[in-house]
């Protein structure tokens, strides 16, 4: 085997290594993300929510950011949502945040009570390589964050 078709290969027998847990078509677990998001060595740490689900804090761009679970049922859940909050001195606008939502396909900014910003990044999990699919949507939310920290002055 030559050294391009191993180069192909590599990251195939790595997503081979998942846990066996990992059940495709049904979600995805909090431990099932952890250890996604440890291996990306992004300093995840499991909480749960107000309602029982997983949710993981994590570190992205120096930000602390956060992994939402929805849509669960026995501990599977179906969508999860990337979210970062920034507390500005200030807030922002509503411009803004419209000129943010009407330049960026994939995520949303939306402002609390204080008129501070928030990413919100949401994706399934249902019919896929929860591995290969939440390291994918964890990278892209990493590049959303340069344009959202830029576009409100952070």
């Amino acid at each position: 085997m030559d050294r391009w078709t191993a180069g192909l290969l590599a990251p195939l027998l790595a997503l081979a290594a998942i846990p066996a847990a990992a059940d495709p078509g049904r979600g995805v677990t909090g431990p099932e993300a952890m250890a996604v998001l440890e291996r990306m060595e992004l300093s995840p740490e499991l909480l749960e929510d107000s309602a029982g689900d997983p949710m993981i804090r994590f570190r992205a761009n120096d930000l602390n950011a956060y992994l939402n679970f929805y849509d669960c049922n026995d501990g599977r859940c179906g969508s999860l949502q990337l979210e970062v909050g920034l507390d500005l001195e200030n807030g922002t606008t509503l411009q803004v945040a419209n000129v943010y939502n009407s330049r960026y396909r994939y995520g949303r900014m939306v402002l609390d009570d204080e008129m501070d910003p928030f990413l919100h990044y949401d994706f399934e999990v249902l019919h896929t390589d929860h591995a290969a699919q939440i390291q994918s949507q964890v990278e892209i939310f990493g590049q959303l964050l340069g344009d959202f920290t830029s576009s409100v002055g952070f």
